[in-house]
């Protein structure tokens, strides 16, 4: 049966999802049965473990009901594309996992810590006068 971008869009019915995404398409009819709010959280882990880099995996990604264990299997690959960088932006993804991609795409580095030390040795007992004097 032929879908319309409506009834990707709006239904609730899970069987119609399932049949849209099913096809393996990536076509927007896929994309905004992926991006449906009624979208079955299977039908996402499904898509995102197919492992394409294709607009229908970005929209999966993207989506509420999208589980977050998959989320963090998404970027544990270490990759830097768009389905990666869509997956640290679902509110389901944990910090833990946006931190360590950041880190293994090189967005940060590992923090030192020495450089954190505070050095007391030149502290003057006159401190708040000085403050004081600046005022």
């Amino acid at each position: 049966m032929k879908y319309t971008k409506e009834i990707a869009r709006r239904t609730k019915d899970l069987k119609i999802l399932i049949d849209i995404l099913r096809e393996g398409k990536n076509d927007w009819i896929s994309c905004w049965a992926a991006e449906n709010p009624n979208c079955p959280p299977e039908m996402l882990v499904e898509i995102l473990k197919r492992e394409k880099d294709d607009d229908v995996s970005q929209y999966a990604a993207r989506n509420i009901n999208c589980p977050s264990e998959i989320l963090v299997e998404v970027l544990n690959k270490g990759k830097y594309d768009w389905i990666s960088y869509i997956a640290v932006g679902n509110p389901n993804c944990p910090p833990e996992a946006k931190i360590n991609w950041m880190y293994a795409i090189g967005k940060i580095g590992k923090e030192d810590p020495s450089k954190h030390i505070i050095e007391y040795e030149n502290k003057k007992e006159d401190d708040f006068q000085d403050l004081k004097d600046l005022l």
